[in-house]
């Protein structure tokens, strides 16, 4: 039950961001002429990248194709077992942990996430995602000011399309 009313807390704080980023254009959009978007979404592309052991993912929610917009991006991420990435900066990340163990390491400080949940790291900052699970980890990735899917053409990681 922790975990759900933890999940609504951050649906809600993705909801305020975009609801700041509707509200900062300063276009005047007639309803009749709105430009189309998706009401659901159970995945745009996906990302991929050999690991160790098996293929790590990313699977797009949210991005600025699918809802015009070129802030908030959602994405599940599934961290294989045996995965460590290198320190990085993110402008602002959350991350849901939805099944397994994330270490999630903060200026080399380790916190250990379990599912339900939330990891938070913002620049400066450096992050360090490790899996601290046999079976791997998977979490839901929230960017409120987005450009970090773009990061992972950036790196060539295996893009897969979803059909719609």
């Amino acid at each position: 039950m922790k975990s759900f009313h933890l999940l609504m807390k951050v649906l809600s704080i993705c909801l305020v961001f975009l609801m700041i980023d509707g509200c900062s254009k300063s276009n005047h959009m007639d309803i009749a002429k709105s430009p189309a978007y998706e009401y659901q979404s159970s995945g745009i592309r996906q990302f991929e990248w050999d690991d160790t052991h098996e293929i790590g993912w990313i699977k797009t929610l949210l991005e600025e194709a699918s809802i015009e917009s070129s802030n908030t991006e959602i994405a599940e991420i599934y961290f294989p077992p045996g995965y460590q990435d290198t320190a990085h900066m993110h402008e602002l990340e959350l991350l849901y942990v939805l099944d397994g163990r994330l270490d999630h390491i903060v200026n080399g400080v380790s916190h250990i996430l379990h599912p339900g949940m939330l990891g938070i790291v913002k620049s400066p900052d450096l992050v360090v995602h490790r899996t601290d699970s046999e079976k791997g980890v998977r979490v839901l990735a929230i960017w409120p000011y987005g450009k970090e899917i773009q990061k992972f053409e950036e790196e060539e990681l295996r893009e897969l399309s979803f059909n719609k």
